[in-house]
């Protein structure tokens, strides 16, 4: 579904300035979720905004597939092809709800913007509101509902555009510890229901062995290690990766949950 071929990417003109993401090589398969994982500075928000069309790389190949749940599906250079060009949906760090617009509004915006018939609309994003527990909230507006909450009409609205590909940047980064583990257990459960096909980015590796398929561990623009998430935590292949991995000792108990969880 998305694979990236010896990507790399400088701001700016100057060749002698540091890549901030440096030849790097993974995949995404078709109704998996990857976790892009690592400290602030590492590259992960930066890959992820070249999966959405947000940034152009410097050099290397991003190919997609060009719709969500079919077989016969297109594996497409996108490297070069704006954002509104890709059937990518991006949940942001603050959600970016709009206000003054309802909850039913927010989430069927997208669509009106494209043109899809009112009634069409509705029942695209009722459904979606469905998806994601939100059910009689319709009417309300950002400012009635919890964070949680929030967070779900975020998801249903990039649900809604039945994207091929759906992006998360540290998407429980705002919410309280108990409301997060809740909240990325319930990601991931709608991922594996719909069989959707995710990059995930966060600094936090709990959060990344409770959603994730596959883990991209990164660090100064490149890929220090990747594999499923037994494979990186049981099985780290530089200084690197067991120092980022040891900071997280104390939170041993919940590591082999989530691992026992995934088994």
């Amino acid at each position: 579904m998305i694979e990236f071929k010896s990507v790399s990417k400088r701001y700016g003109d100057n060749k002698a300035a540091a890549l901030a993401v440096d030849n790097i090589s993974f995949t995404v398969p078709t109704g998996t979720l990857t976790t892009l994982l690592g400290p602030s500075g590492c590259g992960k928000t930066t890959t992820l905004r070249m999966i959405a069309g947000l940034e152009s790389p410097t050099g290397g190949e991003i190919w997609m597939a060009s719709k969500q749940g079919q077989s016969e599906s297109v594996i497409e250079n996108v490297t070069h092809r704006a954002a509104h060009e890709r059937n990518v949906s991006l949940v942001f760090q603050n959600y970016a709800l709009f206000p003054h617009m309802s909850v039913l509004a927010n989430v069927s915006y997208g669509l009106k913007m494209t043109n899809v018939k009112k009634a069409d609309a509705k029942a695209r994003a009722t459904l979606a509101l469905k998806n994601v527990g939100l059910v009689g909230f319709d009417d309300r507006l950002p400012s009635e509902l919890s964070g949680g909450q929030q967070q779900r009409v975020a998801l249903a609205r990039a649900l809604v555009l039945e994207p091929a590909v759906l992006l998360f940047d540290e998407p429980l980064s705002n919410l309280d510890a108990q409301l997060r583990r809740a909240m990325r257990e319930e990601i991931r459960h709608l991922q594996q229901r719909l069989k959707l096909t995710v990059a995930y980015v966060t600094h936090d590796l709990v959060e990344a062995l409770a959603v994730s398929d596959h883990i991209v561990v990164m660090d100064k623009g490149a890929i220090a290690q990747q594999g499923t998430p037994q494979e990186v935590f049981e099985q780290p292949k530089s200084e690197y990766v067991k120092n980022f991995l040891g900071e997280a000792a104390l939170l041993r108990d919940d590591i082999d949950r989530f691992l026992k969880w995934q088994k």
